[in-house]
């Protein structure tokens, strides 16, 4: 132990240990408090706590749902709520939830592989002998690229996007073929065209589809915002612009109807 000794210009002897350069960073676990009665004490100094030991490593607040005093350690991620507890250990993993999917939704991380659930089986099938580049609103056919947005696919396929084949356009399900030879069903709201309007616009002489002025990102011309739209939106379009014919019934074995 390290004899005391006087500091010059006080009278009560002091250790080094007294030093802020020798005083330890965190509090010291001898000076913890016991909250096995109804007001906390030191383990050591046998005092209400906190004791004069550890009030330099700690700072005083109030608890922001039932305003009893709290103590923040400083210098670590400690924290005492001095008193009975004003929630329980359910209100502890919600509000925790709840903290960790506003950082999620502020923050979203696609999760490694190994988190995906299996695969399901599906049906395979070697690469279609379509190719179809639209060209403009509602000019949609097998052969097709599009991007399957996530929450298309099974999630064993990730929540990422995904680029297919059309194989067969329809409602309420289209389907596409992907790169790894499955075939899947997809909702057209959950498809997007693959890279869109730029072979189109190079066909027209254009060197952008976008406005020249305006907020980043540039938003696109009038006549081709069709580039951004959903394979539900280009079906939609399909039916208002192509007329469909009417079924004109035909009789059924007319001759034996036929007056000679």
């Amino acid at each position: 132990m390290p004899q005391s000794h006087l500091v010059a210009g006080e009278t009560t002897p002091a250790t080094p240990y007294d030093s802020p350069l020798l005083r330890p960073l965190y509090l010291p676990g001898a000076h913890l408090p016991d909250s096995a009665g109804h007001v906390w004490t030191c383990r050591t100094c046998a005092t209400p706590w906190p004791c004069p030991t550890a009030q330099p490593y700690l700072q005083a607040g109030r608890c922001s749902t039932c305003s009893a005093p709290t103590q923040w350690e400083r210098n670590g991620p400690r924290r005492w709520h001095v008193g009975p507890l004003c929630y329980t250990r359910k209100d502890v993993l919600n509000a925790l939830a709840e903290e960790l999917h506003q950082q999620h939704m502020a923050n979203p991380t696609y999760p490694p592989s190994h988190y995906y659930p299996e695969k399901p089986r599906r049906r395979r099938r070697q690469r279609p002998p379509y190719d179809h580049t639209p060209m403009g609103p509602g000019d949609i056919q097998p052969g097709t690229w599009l991007w399957v947005i996530p929450g298309g696919l099974h999630p064993g396929w990730g929540d990422i996007h995904r680029l297919a084949m059309l194989t067969a356009l329809g409602t309420p399900y289209c389907e596409v073929w992907m790169d790894d030879t499955t075939v899947h069903r997809v909702r057209p709201e959950k498809l997007i065209v693959s890279d869109a309007g730029r072979q189109a616009a190079r066909a027209a002489g254009l060197t952008t589809i976008r406005q020249r002025s305006g907020p980043r990102p540039r938003p696109l011309l009038p006549e081709w915002r069709w580039v951004d739209w959903t394979l539900a939106e280009h079906i939609a379009h399909q039916r208002q612009t192509t007329p469909t014919a009417e079924p004109t019934e035909q009789p059924v074995q007319d001759e034996l109807f036929t007056v000679a």
